[in-house]
């Protein structure tokens, strides 16, 4: 059970030194096995800022009960890392839930306001690395507009609430474990995250390279197909076209609008469908009074089970914890 949210929100781009905060869990029920009056978690943050548009992150975070991290982030373009510790789900506005695993980056291209989010365990232990980029990095660091290699850094960065799971690096784990463990002071400590931070930046780029030529992107006249595919969807996520409907409505064939549908958005067209009906799901709960189970029925489930076993298994908690969580109560009927 969801007991407790943080109204800590360390800003990353512009918060320097350490900031701890530790609130009380909500009264412990009798099927709860949180403790009354204890700390749902114990945080070290960090973001030191290298210059006026690059800050080196760390957040240390310990779960005493199912809790939600939440920390407001000015628009920038952060990347994390998980260096130890377990799993942790990871969540942006406007962008679906991504797994945090030991190393393997998540880059994050926020807008101004928007807030990333952490959902603990009980006994949920974690250390995330990383760096922070603000929007005019790019004209205080000269080196990362010279050279055709950078583009998909670039591209990455004109493209708002995106999120990109990259693929395992040690190197990235190596070098953040080592520049926590460092203690320069001064103008060799100035020098020295200089220096960690275009390493970090190096290998994120060289990540995104492979990424990228693991699987070419669709064609342009493709590329229109899907997302006109994509729109059909949105506009109707709860009642779609079958995947054969879909391809006669933009005019392609079902094989080749397959292909470039995973292409173009990363997952199948029935992938889409099941996230975005979750993140429909996800946001109603948060906004509305409506019971759980009308929810469910909204946004395209026939069976309010199948919902929470579905909603469970994508975010690693039942629909009924997102209600504890932002409105205080919760029933599957009225509330």
């Amino acid at each position: 059970m969801i007991t407790s949210r943080s109204n800590m929100k360390p800003t990353y781009q512009d918060v320097t030194g350490i900031s701890k905060s530790a609130q009380k869990c909500a009264s412990a029920t009798s099927s709860s096995n949180v403790l009354q009056n204890s700390l749902p978690y114990e945080f070290d943050f960090t973001s030191y800022k290298v210059s006026d548009c690059i800050s080196v992150l760390s957040l240390d975070i310990h779960a005493n009960c199912d809790s939600l991290y939440s920390s407001q982030v000015d628009q920038s373009l952060v990347c994390l890392v998980l260096l130890a510790g377990s799993p942790v789900t990871l969540h942006a506005p406007g962008r679906p839930a991504v797994l945090l695993e030991h190393k393997h980056p998540v880059i994050i291209n926020f807008a101004d306001g928007d807030s990333l989010e952490l959902w603990l365990k009980a006994g949920t232990r974690c250390t995330l690395g990383g760096i922070s980029l603000c929007p005019d990095v790019m004209k205080s660091q000269p080196w990362l507009t010279f050279a055709d290699e950078l583009a998909p850094l670039t591209n990455f960065c004109a493209q708002p609430h995106h999120l990109m799971k990259l693929p395992p690096s040690s190197r990235l784990v190596n070098l953040a474990n080592e520049t926590l463990s460092r203690e320069y002071d001064g103008f060799l400590k100035q020098i020295y995250l200089e220096s960690y931070v275009l390493s970090f930046v190096v290998e994120i780029i060289h990540l995104m390279q492979r990424t990228a030529s693991q699987s070419a992107g669709p064609n342009s006249k493709h590329l229109g197909k899907a997302i006109a595919a994509r729109e059909i969807l949105d506009s109707d996520i709860a009642n779609p076209p079958t995947a054969r409907e879909l391809s006669q409505r933009v005019g392609v064939n079902i094989t080749t609008l397959r292909i470039h549908f995973r292409m173009a958005f990363h997952k199948s067209i029935s992938a889409y469908v099941h996230d975005q009906r979750l993140a429909r799901a996800r946001d109603m709960l948060r906004t509305s009074t409506m019971p759980i189970a009308d929810v469910s029925y909204s946004v395209g489930y026939t069976n309010a089970a199948a919902f929470a076993t579905a909603y469970r298994k994508h975010f690693g908690y039942p629909p009924s914890q997102e209600v504890i969580a932002f409105q205080g109560d919760v029933s599957t009927g009225e509330r």
